[in-house]
């Protein structure tokens, strides 16, 4: 009994702990069918346009990137897939549409179907896919691995906008434009390079002037020096000192802004002329490496003033066009290509499934085509692929015992609720003996006064009182419902208003007769039962006198005890028509109370 009560109290907060599984109920709960819709479309790869700092809609490399599924904080190495997406031109056999609620969705010209899929989708899943599996295979080889770039390098310029940063192709030159679908930030060259003769999306991509390649916002004349954080504008000295003087703009912050090409150094090349610091430029008619303090000195008076200098910087170019910077090299052709050539060449055919690897890192893609990293990635594939399989056995085994968990508490919970149902019916049972006995205890100690007889008369004519007038309002909603039942029956083609009718009166009139009152017959003293002969039984008138009939008594028993059996035989249940005893119990319709006995010497015996 002890157990009994504690699983009662734990009853309650086992159903915290735990929630029943609501599937098939859920088509009746608007709110939970509701959240998964939402959950499920909050699911679906969808390319939608969001604003940008200037306000315009454009798709975006981290729009690419959540339309993929990368998880910047953990594959920043992997961003280069979705601005290859971002980059590539639609295949001839599609376009892209925009809605009125900048969704973006593709219509297939070829077959003429609208869908929210970009038809490059598989493609890039299945480079994505290759990648993942390429850099988990040359983590064991630290020489390769060492020149991915690991940063998330979007989230932090995204955080840190004003930040001066060296071009993102060459890594030689400071940045002066920042595009704002690539989310990088390049030189004018790289800039040109990329996207000045391209023939897709690359062409329409909006810039912004970083510092190095803005001027100050007031004079227009000298570099900026200062970035002020409240005005979002750039100043030089003089410009921020004059405006920023009085009012509130007194209080603004800035921030020093570095914008000399010479402070992005290369730091494995040392200044041939002081050999303390490291070289910045190369002189393209010295032929010298020089930081930036000794070229100045150097080359500040006379002919050396013309002297022109470079930073020698890898930029492969399509085999394609030769007018584009190369960004993929196809691991099948052997080739490089830009991505506006690589869609179209591959929008067709077997070549639909070529692979291919990221060519903006030079050094990356050369040490990757090694014959040596090629073998080590053959045989490091399958071992990464087991081990990856080996993760989600386990994985799927720890959803298995949750899940097994979770029908072990349903199964738990439905026994300590059965438990509980169980207690609760002992307790009912104890209750009912205690209120008979309280019942016999309270009859010893009835009112024996007058007056508290009187009072607890008037209490129960009271509830008599409530009692008819329940039963009233009862007969009255059973007429009506006959009423109604009357006036409906023709609605019904199947259904005869006449038989609905008298069914109804039969079944009154059989209720009245339950009603009436059983009457006593008194019955004749009791004597030997004395049989007439077979001939005076035979030709018996049911129009015959009553003396005659009292002397042909002992007869007409035997045929009415005949004849009741014969209708007793007649109207089984089998044989009976249900429609014309509704109201009937199976007391009534079985006839036990009129069935004969097997006792002849039941009918001499007083009721």
């Amino acid at each position: 009994m002890e157990e009994n009560y504690n699983d009662l109290d734990s009853e309650d907060e086992s159903e915290h702990e735990f929630d029943v599984d609501q599937g098939p109920s859920a088509g009746t709960n608007l709110d939970l069918a509701t959240q998964e819709f939402l959950d499920e479309t909050r699911s679906t790869r969808v390319l939608q346009m969001k604003p940008n700092a200037s306000g315009e809609y454009a798709l975006t490399v981290m729009d690419f990137v959540e339309y993929l599924g990368i998880e910047l904080e953990f594959e920043p190495e992997l961003t280069w897939v979705g601005r290859e997406m971002c980059n590539a031109p639609m295949p001839p056999n599609a376009e892209m549409i925009i809605s009125k609620s900048n969704i973006v969705y593709f219509h297939d010209l070829e077959n003429d179907y609208y869908t929210l899929e970009h038809p490059l989708t598989q493609r890039y899943l299945k480079v994505l896919e290759r990648s993942r599996i390429d850099i988990l295979a040359l983590r064991t080889k630290p020489a390769v691995s060492g020149l991915f770039f690991c940063q998330p390098d979007i989230l932090f310029h995204q955080q840190f906008r004003n930040l001066q940063i060296p071009c993102q192709d060459c890594g030689v030159l400071q940045a002066t434009i920042k595009c704002n679908q690539c989310l990088q930030s390049y030189c004018q060259g790289c800039f040109d390079n990329l996207h000045k003769f391209a023939v897709g999306p690359k062409k329409d991509h909006s810039i912004v002037y970083t510092a190095v390649g803005s001027f100050c916002s007031s004079c227009n004349v000298k570099k900026p020096q200062v970035f002020c954080g409240n005005c979002e504008d750039y100043f030089c000295f003089t410009c921020f000192e004059a405006m920023h003087k009085k009012g509130f703009r007194s209080d603004h912050r800035a921030m020093l802004v570095a914008v000399s090409d010479g402070e992005i150094i290369e730091q494995s090349v040392m200044c041939e002329e002081c050999e303390d610091n490291f070289a910045a430029f190369h002189c393209d008619f010295c032929r010298d490496n020089f930081c930036l303090q000794c070229f100045w000195k150097c080359h500040f008076n006379g002919h050396r003033r013309e002297h022109t200098i470079t930073k020698v910087s890898v930029t492969p170019m399509c085999n394609q066009c030769a007018n584009v910077r190369a960004t993929v090299f196809d691991e099948q052709e052997q080739e490089l290509l830009c991505t506006d050539c690589f869609t179209f060449l591959h929008c067709k055919g077997n070549r639909q499934l070529h692979l291919f690897l990221d060519a903006s890192n030079i050094l990356l893609l050369l040490e990757r085509l090694d014959p040596v990293v090629q073998e080590h990635l053959r045989r490091a594939r399958p071992r990464v692929m087991w081990a990856i399989m080996k993760l989600q056995g386990w994985t799927r085994g720890i959803e298995t015992r949750r899940d097994y968990r979770r029908r072990k508490n349903l199964i738990m919970k439905v026994q300590r609720r059965w438990r509980g149902a169980m207690t609760r019916q002992k307790l009912l049972q104890m209750l009912d003996h205690y209120k008979w006995r309280r019942k016999q205890i309270h009859n010893y100690f009835l009112p024996k006064s007058r007056i508290e007889r009187q009072q607890a008369k008037r209490k129960f004519q009271v509830a008599v009182a409530q009692k008819d007038v329940s039963s009233k309002a009862t007969k009255t909603k059973l007429s009506q419902l006959k009423d109604t039942i009357l006036e409906t029956a023709g609605a019904n083609p199947l259904e005869d208003p006449a038989r609905t009718a008298q069914d109804v009166n039969k079944t009154k009139a059989s209720l009245i007769d339950d009603k009436k009152p059983v009457v006593k017959r008194e019955k004749p003293p009791i004597s030997l039962p004395v049989f007439a002969p077979y001939d005076s039984a035979k030709f018996l008138d049911d129009n015959q006198p009553a003396d005659e009939k009292t002397k042909t008594k002992t007869g007409d028993d035997f045929n009415s005890r005949l004849a009741q059996e014969k209708t007793l035989r007649d109207e089984e249940l089998t044989n009976k028509d249900l429609r014309n005893a509704r109201d009937l119990t199976m007391r009534q319709l079985l006839r036990i109370d009129n069935r004969p006995s097997g006792d002849p010497l039941e009918k001499y015996k007083p009721e």
